[in-house]
């Protein structure tokens, strides 16, 4: 039965006496969707866990104004915009000191400009918490998480972004239901086996112990074992108490969440908070794995990380397990802000073709390129950029049509992730080949510049003056070339329309084409990036403009503001530039290689250390 609804609490829903439930309620941890009052820590027995500690979302549109980030010499000297993206610097805010022990120590006084995040808990998202289903309970109980949990969306291109990430009511009823389900389904003689017939209370100490430390991502406090303890001993067996265990630990706040708090006994500080090791830990873990550390990395967080190389060292042990190469993958999706295909729904009367087999095969090249690019961390953004693909599933070779050579795509239309038929498809509309989707995806989502949304009166002419899709007598290029020409439009469809266009040659499927309604298509584009007149001008096709793309900084830089995002699970603001500078000069000086994203982050300050929100 279920016990009575608490405005701070989860709800749970028990096999058991009204008793039981009561006493299981008042020893769970509460999960508000408040902030925590003082920066409070979330371990220990009966602390209210909320969203976030202080803001952690500043500054508006990755890389604002039309550039990145110029640097001018060292952590505080940087300007905002102004320039076409990531040139090199000098200088640089400086790497991490990490000691043994609950703490740590190092680091300077939060700067002007530090990319340091406040001290905070988040909650984690559908994905991650689910995975960590997977560890404790195996896949079965990760496809139920999955299934009752509705996923977030995402937020530029990723589900992990903490201000996006809250607790309703609602959530709180379907975690308490998932425990109970999951709980009632566990086998306790698999989960906690015991020598002893009937159990014992050794075993179910254990059992506590490890079942909490892998749900939680540190051992227990001794609290936390005192309140679990003393709920098994409210089971009428062995196997009551270890469901009952398992029924608590799904849905208390130390699972939902992952702390950045630091020690409990730090004291309020200008100086840059140091997490634990083990929040560091599962700060690393869930970057590169997506859900709690394994053993053998709390192995290490119990030893402390006493030197950045100590840290890099479970890099390298992590970058090429499957985890991590799906995590990676999850990154490049997200940086190029692209869902799953069967998201994507077209005109039945215009594209016939696109069934949901079709989708399938081009999520299928899409997947396996991402992958063959990773190359267990090795891969490189100009590998992304300008790579063929090795594996063209069946159904999508009427799509390739005669560009599918025997040796494979046609290397002059098609090059790079740009010119697959799913990224293709994705940023297309569901009548056209969407010019302006293809535009923006370059200039907003891979190059960073900010395009503002349309004023309100330029909607309200669009409204009336719609372009007329069913119109044989024009091409695409020709019924969108009007925003050029119309004051009210031009001033920002002049930003991405020239790029969009220059992808005409490819329609709505990402099939080649040279004509369109028995008329030649124009596929001539031009990309402008300011202050890299080198790459700038003219280009026809995907091809050419992959190859431009593939020399910029600019684009580089945008990557590493995007995987600031996804690591730091916020958008780098103003107090962030020199931070994504210091990443981009590395990342670019070392050939732009992916593992070279987690390597900068894991050195720098930023990764290790918190500001302080209590002042």
């Amino acid at each position: 039965m279920k016990s009575p609804k608490h405005s701070s609490a989860l709800i749970f829903r028990f096999g058991l006496t009204s008793r039981m439930g009561s006493a299981l309620a008042a020893l769970s941890l509460a999960a508000c969707t408040g902030n925590i009052a003082g920066g409070g820590s979330t371990n220990g027995g009966g602390n209210a866990s909320g969203n976030s500690t202080g803001s952690t979302s500043s500054g508006g549109a990755r890389g604002s104004g039309t550039g990145g980030v110029k640097a001018a010499g060292g952590s505080g000297g940087n300007q905002i915009g102004g320039g076409s993206g990531a040139t090199t610097g000098q200088g640089g805010s400086g790497g991490i000191t990490i000691s043994t022990g609950s703490g740590g120590s190092g680091g300077g006084t939060v700067a002007a400009c530090d990319g340091l995040t406040s001290r905070r808990v988040r909650r984690l998202s559908i994905r991650e918490y689910s995975n960590v289903v997977n560890d404790l309970l195996g896949a079965t109980a990760k496809t139920e998480s999955l299934a009752a949990l509705p996923a977030e969306p995402t937020v530029g291109g990723f589900d992990n972004q903490n201000t996006a990430l809250f607790v309703s009511s609602d959530m709180q009823g379907n975690l308490a239901d998932l425990a109970a389900q999951l709980a009632s389904e566990a086998n306790p003689t698999t989960l906690a086996p015991c020598a002893t017939t009937g159990g014992s209370a050794a075993c179910l100490q254990t059992f506590i112990n490890s079942f909490g430390t892998k749900a939680y991502g540190r051992p227990l406090t001794t609290a936390e074992v005192a309140a679990a303890t003393t709920l098994a001993g409210m089971g009428q067996d062995y196997a009551t108490s270890v469901r009952l265990i398992v029924e608590m630990m799904l849905q208390s706040p130390s699972m939902v969440y992952i702390s950045e708090l630091g020690a409990d006994t730090a004291a309020p500080s200008a100086q840059p908070v140091p997490l634990t090791p083990y929040e560091i830990a599962s700060q690393l873990s869930f970057v590169l794995t997506g859900t709690r550390p394994d053993s053998t990395l709390l192995t290490a967080a119990q030893s402390g990380f006493a030197n950045p190389s100590d840290i890099q060292a479970q890099v390298q042990r992590l970058m090429p397990t499957a985890a991590a190469q799906s995590q990676l993958a999850l990154f490049i999706k997200g940086w190029l802000n692209i869902g799953p295909m069967s998201d994507i729904s077209k005109s039945p009367d215009v594209y016939p073709e696109y069934t949901p087999a079709l989708a399938t095969a081009m999520q299928q090249e899409l997947d396996q390129f991402i992958t063959a690019q990773l190359n267990n961390g090795n891969g490189t953004l100009s590998g992304f950029m300008t790579a063929t693909s090795a594996n063209v599933p069946p159904a999508l070779k009427p799509i390739y049509g005669a560009d599918l050579l025997a040796s494979g795509p046609n290397p002059t239309h098609r090059k790079g992730i740009l010119s697959l038929p799913a990224v293709l498809t994705y940023n297309s509309s569901d009548i056209s080949s969407g010019p302006i989707q293809r535009g923006l995806l370059v200039r907003r989502t891979l190059l960073c510049q900010d395009v503002p949304p349309p004023p309100a009166d330029v909607l309200q002419q669009v409204a009336l003056m719609p372009v007329d899709t069913t119109d044989t007598t024009m091409t695409t290029r020709q019924k969108f070339e009007a925003h050029l020409n119309m004051p009210s439009c031009s001033a920002c469809h002049t930003l991405f329309d020239p790029i969009g266009f220059g992808l005409e040659d490819m329609d709505g499927l990402g099939r080649f084409r040279t004509t369109e309604n028995g008329m030649p298509v124009d596929s001539s584009g031009t990309l402008t990036v300011p202050s890299e007149s080198s790459i700038s001008g003219a280009f026809e096709g995907p091809a050419d403009l992959s190859s431009k793309l593939a020399q910029s900084t600019t684009l580089a830089g945008c990557m590493v503001s995007h995987f600031f995002n996804f690591a730091q699970s916020r958008d780098p603001g103003p107090t962030d530039q020199c931070v994504v500078q210091d990443w981009t000069n590395s990342f670019v000086q070392g050939g732009g290689r992916i593992t070279d994203l987690v390597n900068n982050y894991v050195v720098h300050q930023d990764f290790a250390f918190r500001k302080d929100d209590r002042l």
